[in-house]
């Protein structure tokens, strides 16, 4: 977990559950750069513009919580659901845990996004490789 402030709210990134839709880099590129270094420049536009597209990341890789608050937020840490997305993975969001066979936890209250393509390398967590084979849901 990385994790990038400003005197307002701290940004939280798990790149584990990154599947690099890009709705960061293309909303906000200004404050999300992947080609800088640090690559979230929370001093590249106000609090309340880095919250809104935060809560557009499809995986729940970034959250925010206010500074001074334990709460992390995003736009889907409601109740549970599951989203088909075009050609791309299961978004599951809300308040739904994943556990393997053991019981270990892969994923957290939140959002993340579920292979169905088969090709992931972090089964059965999407890593985008959807996109980079074609994958085609109406086949």
């Amino acid at each position: 977990m990385k994790e990038y402030s400003n005197k307002e709210i701290k940004v939280l990134w798990n790149p584990e559950k990154c599947i690099h839709a890009r709705e960061c880099v293309k909303g906000l590129p200004e404050v999300f750069c992947r080609d800088s270094t640090p690559w979230i420049n929370m001093q590249g536009a106000s609090s309340e513009e880095i919250m809104k597209i935060v809560d557009r990341c499809p995986s729940g890789a970034l959250t925010y919580e206010k500074v001074g608050s334990e709460n992390r937020k995003s736009a889907n840490s409601t109740c549970a659901k599951i989203k088909v997305m075009k050609n791309g993975p299961l978004l599951v969001e809300g308040g739904c845990s994943l556990t393997d066979n053991e019981g270990k936890e892969l994923a957290g209250q939140g959002s993340y996004a579920l292979c169905r393509c088969g090709g992931s390398g972090k089964k059965p967590l999407c890593d985008g490789t959807h996109t980079k084979i074609g994958f085609d849901d109406t086949k």
